[in-house]
């Protein structure tokens, strides 16, 4: 798939394996797994260019390594991927909503972390998009930093623990992974604040996931900093809190 080609991968067949269908569960009563890849740019159907791997569950290779069940992006062709839940809305409720499963680790030999950050949006209908808050903290914005904390709001910086088959709560507080709270969700402008109330209250059905290397940081006018030895951010799945689950009052 080539260019901005917008295709659904079969998500029944990427998780017949599992036994599991439709928006599939994510370890605790009211969690869900994305099931459905939207829209994958570049993708070649095959080893970590299938985005299937995105969908298929999460199986996190924990604090010091990663896993390899993973969709690779790269600074080419693979610059982002939308990821759908088929069976109804993402819903704010208490605490995070949204948790993306990148593949960061720590390094054994120094205090540092292996990263790939992303920028994650959501959307009611693929067309209108707004970004979780995010900000590069680094004391120098030019320069890659491997700490975590210097990611505000971005994905694929914490390492990912969850494997969904061992029915883990992919929301939870040992699941790893990025979180995020639609509660978060604002804009500059009225008509986005508009949206984002209403995403607010009915939820979100898509998450695009974009490597932050191929965004511009608008604090210093050039894109952000990765690592040198970065060749793409790798996919492991997003949870998020479905339909099922508490909502925010």
């Amino acid at each position: 798939m080539r260019g901005r080609e917008r295709r659904s991968f079969g998500a029944a067949a990427a998780l017949g394996a599992l036994g599991l269908g439709g928006c599939v569960g994510a370890g605790s009563a009211g969690t869900v797994l994305a099931d459905e890849v939207v829209e994958a740019p570049g993708a070649t159907g095959t080893g970590f260019g299938d985005p299937v791997r995105a969908i298929n569950g999460v199986r996190g290779g924990g604090t010091y390594t990663g896993s390899f069940d993973v969709y690779s992006l790269d600074y080419l062709e693979r610059r982002h991927v939308v990821l759908r839940c088929s069976g109804g809305p993402i819903v704010d409720g208490p605490g995070p909503d949204l948790a993306v499963f990148e593949n960061g680790f720590r390094e054994r030999e120094r205090d540092a972390y292996f990263m790939d950050p992303l920028v994650v949006e959501v959307s009611i209908d693929a067309e209108r998009w707004l970004a979780f808050p995010h900000d590069y903290v680094a004391s120098d914005e030019r320069a890659y930093a491997p700490h975590p904390a210097a990611w505000e709001g971005f994905a694929g910086v914490t390492p990912v623990l969850l494997h969904t088959e061992r029915g883990e709560d992919g929301l939870g507080p040992m699941a790893g992974g990025d979180a995020f709270d639609l509660a978060e969700l604002s804009g500059t402008t009225e008509d986005e604040g508009a949206l984002a109330a209403r995403m607010r209250r009915e939820g979100i059905r898509y998450v695009r996931l974009t490597s932050a290397a191929m965004l511009v940081n608008p604090d210093t006018g050039i894109l952000y900093p990765r690592d040198p030895v970065s060749d793409g951010a790798d996919i492991d799945g997003v949870v998020g809190r479905g339909a099922g689950g508490p909502r925010a009052p």
